[in-house]
């Protein structure tokens, strides 16, 4: 890039043509490219390369900055692994003519490894020559496999050979080379590097702090999705709406029947407890436990029950819920229900027969209930409130059985 500089293109062709009759032995390319201190050209124009073992011993003794300026800054990522070399020697074609290695600048390799444009650098070259250095750093992935094929990285360099060998190269020699910064004064230069800046200050920003960026966004995303839906849930009307206050108590029992709580639930306004939560929510869980693991609905409704005219149920299941309902309005808010309870546990100790039993024992009680049904603020009737249920004790019934197919 100085005192050589008038020969560039010959010393370049020469140690190309070196390169290309070395076996893969000796060139040890594991960096993908040929480390620099590993060529040295002698004054009578001669060029000596040293072995992978002396370059190692370079390696290991070099400060991090002539590591950098020797390998790394050489090191073209996401080519086509067999035109590595030929990548190189048009680094080194335009190191000559411009004083820095064209990738060499961090924000370059961040930039998807986009060299400035030395057709845009007014240098003294013909525009041949100055357009094939920039074609063979920028040529894309198919253009390289059609120029190098699956040969070795060295045998590839015979095209680059052929491509170069009718160049013109008019450079004069120089004391000192330039510095990328003494370009900016070029407004086609000073437009790419400000460009470049941008894109890959970008870059870095997403790969340092996009994951913050993006956790963010799910997190804001997640948060107006949930309070969208709970939003949308508080204002749906329940099933319920637009039923009578005999028919909301009817439809509360319905859930019952079937074990579903949610069910139940809505017929409630907020803020109203139901007292058979905790049963439901128990038997419920009985049910679809069995369900999974015995492919059996362990629950039978007693309606349906009575209905089909008691039938044995099938061993391991019971009769659950209210029968015979009966809503009567007592004034213009309060309801009393009537019916009878069909459940497989005792909730008193009364008329209990332990022994002799054949079939699946299931209590029978008669029930009474309080309900408050009001018209909530959004024009539906609601339940407001549910006195503490009254259970007395009918009987007990042994229920015949029949085995499960």
């Amino acid at each position: 890039a100085t005192k050589k500089r008038d020969r560039a293109l010959e010393w370049v062709r020469l140690l190309a043509d070196a390169l290309s009759r070395m076996s893969t032995d000796f060139l040890d390319l594991s960096s993908g490219i040929l480390p620099l201190w590993r060529v040295w050209g002698v004054e009578d124009g001669r060029l000596l390369i040293l072995p992978q073992t002396l370059g190692d011993i370079f390696s290991s003794t070099a400060e991090e900055d002539e590591r950098y300026q020797n390998i790394s800054a050489w090191v073209h990522h996401g080519i086509h692994a067999p035109f590595t070399l030929c990548d190189q020697m048009g680094q080194l074609l335009y190191y000559a003519a411009l004083g820095f290695a064209p990738f060499a600048d961090r924000l370059t390799r961040e930039d998807s490894f986009r060299p400035m444009p030395i057709t845009s650098t007014k240098t003294q070259l013909s525009a041949a020559t100055a357009s094939f250095i920039h074609t063979t750093l920028t040529l894309s992935l198919t253009r390289q496999r059609d120029s190098a094929g699956n040969r070795e990285s060295q045998k590839a360099l015979t095209t680059f050979l052929a491509q170069t060998e009718h160049l013109q190269w008019n450079l004069p020699i120089l004391e000192q080379k330039p510095k990328r910064e003494e370009y900016l004064s070029i407004e086609a230069c000073q437009r790419f590097l400000d460009g470049q800046a941008k894109r890959a200050n970008r870059k870095i920003f997403w790969r340092k702090k996009g994951w913050i960026v993006i956790t963010i966004v799910l997190s804001v995303a997640a948060l107006a999705w949930f309070t969208t839906s709970r939003i949308q849930l508080a204002l749906t009307p329940p099933y319920t709406a637009g039923m009578s206050q005999v028919q909301v108590v009817e439809e509360y029992y319905a859930g019952q029947n079937s074990l579903d709580l949610q069910k139940m639930e809505a017929s409630l306004a907020k803020g109203t407890k139901n007292p058979a939560s905790m049963e439901v929510t128990n038997l419920f869980v009985t049910r679809q436990t069995r369900q999974a693991y015995e492919g059996i609905n362990s629950q039978v409704d007693p309606n349906r029950w009575l209905s089909e005219g008691k039938p044995p149920l099938v061993e391991g299941t019971f009769l659950y819920g209210v029968a015979d309902l009966e809503v009567v309005q007592q004034d213009t808010v309060t309801f009393m229900a009537t019916g009878t309870l069909f459940t497989p546990y005792s909730y008193t100790d009364e008329g209990v027969q332990q022994q002799g039993l054949q079939g699946i024992p299931i209590f029978l009680y008669r029930i009474r209930q309080m309900f408050t049904v009001e018209m909530g603020k959004r024009g539906w009737y609601e339940i407001t409130d549910i006195k503490a249920v009254n259970v007395e004790f009918l009987q007990q019934l042994d229920v015949p059985t029949q085995k499960r197919f």
